[in-house]
């Protein structure tokens, strides 16, 4: 990014999931090799929307690395690239808008694979996460820094350098279930209390075994009686039967046609969604078209 007087207003936010990522993609790669002194270095690509000078980190994910001519690891782009075009055919607003790499600060040899993966998106940020910082659990705060690349002339020449650049930390209900849920988790992989997501899950859970165990119950009576190897109760299977009647029926033709009805529903709904996002852009094209029509016509009617 060029070096600005309005460098200061840039308004930069940072979304829990891609620390939450990175942690993850550094977490994996270290239990890979070993648990041995030397923290192992991991890449990425961060991806958001950006709106003049306001950038938003929303997503991140993981990239092949390859050593270069000098031996370093650095991100190939290839990988880059067809990562970054699968995920915007999902998320059609977002945007290259960096990369990161676990490091304590900008290391030598990180201004060159910034400026090899300017080609494929200019004006990125460059995030890092401190490791060390962050296993030593003294850090009062994130051990991450975003820098922004400015253009600077030096004894006559165009040099690109990293400047910190502030941010904040901004999340969406999804991301804060989440975020609580891991808050919950252990290393060992067991919950203290559970999120409010878990509990929710958990009781549903435990009303669908429970419905499972006596559905089995009432079952093996049945089979038993048929057998003869307990008596019938009239009354009891009478409320069985009742039982059996509220429970949904799965292999008759009604189910199957409802089912079948409500999946082309959910269907025309999208195609509807699409058709009409459809129409918007045609809507905006014959419009512009229009305009530039119309002054075409104006400047030809003055010639």
């Amino acid at each position: 990014m060029a070096a600005t007087d309005e460098m200061a207003a840039l308004g930069l936010t940072l979304h829990p999931l891609v620390v939450i990522n990175i942690s993850d993609h550094f977490t994996r790669a270290r239990c890979q090799t070993g648990g041995t002194g030397v923290l192992p270095r991991v890449f990425g690509i961060l991806i958001g929307e950006q709106t003049g000078r306001r950038v938003e980190v929303a997503n991140s994910f993981e990239t092949k690395v390859v050593p270069n001519a000098s031996g370093r690891t650095v991100p190939e782009l290839a990988y880059v690239r067809t990562r970054l075009e699968q995920y915007l055919k999902t998320f059609p607003k977002y945007e290259m808008i960096g990369w990161y790499s676990t490091a304590k600060g900008v290391q030598e040899g990180d201004l060159e694979i910034h400026q090899s993966l300017c080609e494929i998106s200019d004006s990125l940020l460059y995030l890092t996460l401190d490791p060390y910082l962050a296993l030593s659990g003294s850090a009062r705060e994130l051990p991450i820094t975003i820098f922004e690349s400015q253009m600077h002339v030096v004894d006559g020449q165009p040099t690109t350098t990293f400047a910190p650049a502030a941010y904040k930390i901004e999340s969406i209900e999804s991301e804060r279930i989440a975020i609580d849920h891991v808050a919950h988790i252990l290393p060992t992989g067991e919950g203290t209390s559970g999120s409010a997501f878990a509990q929710s899950l958990g009781t549903q859970y435990t009303a669908m075994s429970m419905l499972t165990e006596r559905v089995e119950m009432l079952q093996k009576y049945v089979a038993a009686v048929q057998a003869g190897t307990v008596p019938g109760d009239h009354q009891l299977l009478r409320q069985i039967k009742a039982i059996c009647s509220r429970l949904p029926a799965l292999d008759t033709k009604r189910f199957h046609d409802e089912s079948l009805r409500d999946f082309h529903n959910t269907l025309l709904v999208a195609y509807l969604g699409c058709i009409t996002k459809g129409t918007g852009l045609v809507n905006d094209v014959v419009e512009k078209y229009n305009v530039a029509y119309d002054k075409h016509s104006r400047r030809r009617g003055i010639f």
